[in-house]
């Protein structure tokens, strides 16, 4: 057990493992990752981890776009290989939010995504296997994907251990020791570790993390349902699908399988991330497959009949950490020293690089490639948060 870091973060996720690698290759000091279980043992190993731009303001549009450019170059950027695939991104809507789509991609483009729009007809053309019913415009970008995220925190935890990362597993955070107004040091179920820098990471677990310092930050939680199928032999080529008509999102999954989950805006589904049941029930998978099977009509000959016709593989669920805005608190909370970064909202996956990029080179004293500002806690009070061309919820 260590005594003395530079740098404490809380927290072994997306968020937590992107600050310390980025940290590390700053050259600060010396830096201690602290995570109660186990590298990406929460929410993250979870996600969808779909890496996608479509955003609606322009600080979330620029981190998704280093973001994805990173994942594209994950060796150099994030250490290793992060099972990227760049299949493309897809947003699909009905008629009554066709114009979110044409409002939203001119800003997109301003700040450098690659995205355009397409009509039902040219969405039919380019992926024949889609059914588009009910559907008046899509966008699409190309530079987009999905990753593993498990394998992502690995890399950059490990890079970063190459660097001199103290990585604490098993190590929780009990209390964190102020001296003058200023973080002095983070008290562990292992012992004391003196700093005057603490990153709170701590996803699902950063309110409670906060409340050590007196930051109140208040989070909903909502139990988040994901299931995988095997998808029939020639199953076409897709992109990775938000499907705004039906509230669903899918992919494929590796080799020959289809992963799926339900969209936003819905209703959440309260979860203690200390105690919930971490996988799917009949219920969810009822609602998913026929919405499914409904847009991608091939897949009714594996999952289309009773017992889902033997092809169910696996459901899991996450916890999403949900803010007033549904964007993450990001930034130097007023005891000096303490940095928040955590209320991912189910965004982090894709945004968490860039954010550790960035928060890293703030805590480092240097200017960020991407201004964090407007993500600060202090939004909420000033009457500065976030809305979306979409309405509520987390597509943003």
């Amino acid at each position: 057990m260590i005594e003395r870091a530079d740098a404490v973060v809380i927290g072994g996720g997306i968020i937590g493992a992107s600050v310390a690698h980025f940290l590390t290759k700053l050259g600060y000091g010396r830096v201690a990752l602290v995570e109660k279980s186990e590298i990406c043992g929460g929410s993250t190993q979870y996600s969808a981890a779909h890496i996608r731009q479509h955003y609606s303001n322009e600080v979330a549009i620029r981190l998704a776009v280093r973001g994805a450019a990173m994942f594209a170059n994950a060796e150099e950027e994030l250490g290793g290989p992060v099972g990227f695939v760049q299949d493309g991104y897809m947003v699909i809507a009905p008629p009554e939010q066709e114009q979110a789509i044409r409002d939203v991609v001119p800003v997109q483009r301003r700040f450098g995504v690659e995205t355009e729009i397409l009509t039902p007809q040219e969405v039919s053309h380019r992926w024949p296997e889609l059914d588009v019913e009910g559907i008046a415009l899509a966008c699409f970008e190309r530079t987009s994907g999905y990753a593993d995220p498990v394998a992502t925190v690995r890399a950059l935890v490990r890079s970063a251990q190459q660097r001199g990362l103290e990585l604490l597993e098993g190590c929780e955070a009990t209390a964190i020791e102020i001296e003058r107004g200023r973080v002095g040091g983070v008290v562990t179920s292992q012992g004391t570790i003196a700093t005057g820098v603490v990153v709170n990471a701590g996803g699902p677990w950063g309110d409670r993390i906060g409340r050590m310092v007196g930051v109140d930050h208040p989070l909903r939680f909502s139990r988040e349902h994901e299931a995988v199928f095997e998808a029939p032999d020639g199953f076409g080529e897709i992109p990775v699908m938000s499907d705004a008509a039906q509230r669903l999102y899918f992919r494929h999954y590796g080799e020959g399988k289809v992963l799926v989950g339900e969209g936003w805006p819905k209703e959440p589904e309260p979860a203690d991330p200390e105690n919930y049941d971490a996988g799917t029930d009949e219920e969810h998978l009822a609602r998913m497959v026929p919405k499914l099977v409904r847009r991608v009509p091939s897949l009714a000959a594996t999952i289309g009949g009773e017992g889902y016709g033997g092809a169910y593989v696996t459901g899991y669920s996450g916890v999403y950490d949900i803010t007033e805005d549904w964007y993450p608190i990001v930034g130097e909370e007023e005891v000096g020293g303490y940095y928040s970064a955590f209320g991912g909202s189910g965004h982090c996956f894709k945004l968490g690089p860039a954010i550790g990029e960035a928060l890293a080179s703030v805590i480092a004293g240097e200017a960020p490639e991407i201004d964090l500002s407007d993500l600060s806690g202090a939004r909420f009070a000033a009457g500065r948060t976030f809305g979306s061309v979409w309405g509520p919820g987390n597509r943003a």
